[in-house]
């Protein structure tokens, strides 16, 4: 470590550069990086551009060693997510299901609790959808379309509430125990599509398809963008109110912030932490259903893609809040959409097309923290 004396014979003291390991970096040359007291939205978006430009030049780099010319490329990334209307309607239905897994996860983290189990609580929210399908077939279409959403709500809250419980109790690991809980219910749907729901119709792991009235309506008849778009936007300004209007809302914040302080300030950490933890898992549960319902209208294996662990990057993206996590989400939904279409138009492999997504992914999360720092020109004395 350093050390420096100060000109007026004062004691040794140690320069703040060197607690911060990246700071040494620019020790050299008088430059020390230091946190922002106050981070500006004019930071987030010089450090947002900053990050697209640099993701825009490694992906050139990447597609001018596959042979592919980097214009061909973007042009078939922004024809896939936008170029034409039906891109565009495609993009919002890839974003349907990240708007809720986005929601589920900046709830959870917004408390505190890292709620790592967003997929795992999606499949349980299309086993619920499926069970209530099963066990009230005669209901009226209305009336079922909800009863299946309160199902998959239910189910998404009680498999979460699982590892909060477990947190509370018995202080395990909240990351551990939601990531095992992924697995496991992964298993039981498993035994379910091979067994109890297998369809008889067929070999593969599936159930039969849902009877036509329960799906959900289509905003265009030659599109796939359904009324879960409707649901997603709406759980996104229930979120925003409940975090900022409302008495629990304040709590979790608080817990969040620090947990020992809001004890002391008379909130019940344990309580909140649950159902903090079940409405993040209503959430990811509540996308099942719309996917199952809005799209797939049979259970199966694969429905998911990802959607969960997805939704923590665009809660972290979007800094915890609910209008940034409408944003993002369908930024990544274009991303999803403009990649396979890149694939398809340039013959770029598809495993280059995944390590586009994730350099895109990289330096977008660098950005947000990025712009929390600011280098600042030292004067070193002799």
């Amino acid at each position: 470590m350093s050390e420096r004396v100060d000109d007026t014979g004062g004691d040794e003291r140690t320069d703040p550069a060197d607690r911060n390991p990246l700071a040494m970096l620019f020790q050299g040359d008088g430059w020390r990086l230091e946190r922002r007291l106050d981070t500006r939205p004019v930071h987030e978006m010089y450090a947002t551009l900053a990050a697209l430009v640099l993701t825009a030049l490694i992906i050139s780099l990447l597609v001018i060693l596959v042979g592919v010319s980097p214009l061909d490329a973007f042009t078939s990334l922004y024809e896939g997510a936008l170029g034409s209307r039906e891109a565009g309607l495609e993009t919002l239905v890839q974003a349907t299901p990240l708007i809720l897994t986005g929601l589920a996860a900046a709830v959870a983290f917004r408390s505190g609790v890292w709620n790592i189990g967003g997929e795992g609580q999606f499949f349980a929210g299309a086993i619920g959808t499926w069970w209530v399908y099963e066990l009230l077939p005669g209901l009226p279409a209305p009336l079922l379309i909800i009863a299946m959403f309160v199902g998959a709500a239910v189910a998404g809250a009680l498999w979460a509430s699982a590892a909060s419980v477990l947190l509370v109790r018995y202080g395990t690991n909240e990351i551990l125990t939601t990531v095992m809980l992924n697995f496991v219910v992964l298993y039981i749907l498993s035994w379910l599509l091979s067994g109890p729901w297998q369809s008889p119709k067929t070999p593969y792991f599936q159930t039969e398809r849902m009877d036509e009235k329960t799906f959900l309506p289509r905003f265009i008849d030659d599109s796939r963008l359904h009324w879960g778009l409707l649901v997603a936007l709406a759980a996104a300004v229930a979120v925003h109110l409940l975090t900022r209007r409302t008495g629990l809302g304040f709590e979790l914040r608080a817990i969040g912030v620090n947990k020992r302080a809001a004890a002391y300030k008379g909130i019940s950490v344990g309580r909140t932490v649950i159902t903090v933890m079940a409405i993040s898992g209503a959430l990811a549960g509540i996308a099942g259903a719309g996917e199952l319902l809005g799209l797939h209208h049979r259970l199966q294996l694969d429905i998911a893609e990802g959607l969960g662990f997805t939704g923590i990057i665009i809660a972290l993206v979007a800094r915890l809040h609910p209008a940034g996590v409408v944003v993002v989400a369908i930024a990544f939904g274009g991303l999803i959409n403009g990649a396979t279409n890149m694939q398809v138009g340039t013959g770029i492999p598809f495993a280059l097309v995944q390590v586009i997504e994730g350099v895109a992914l990289v330096f977008v999360l660098l950005a947000a923290v990025a712009c929390r720092y600011r280098l600042k020109r030292t004067v070193r004395h002799g």
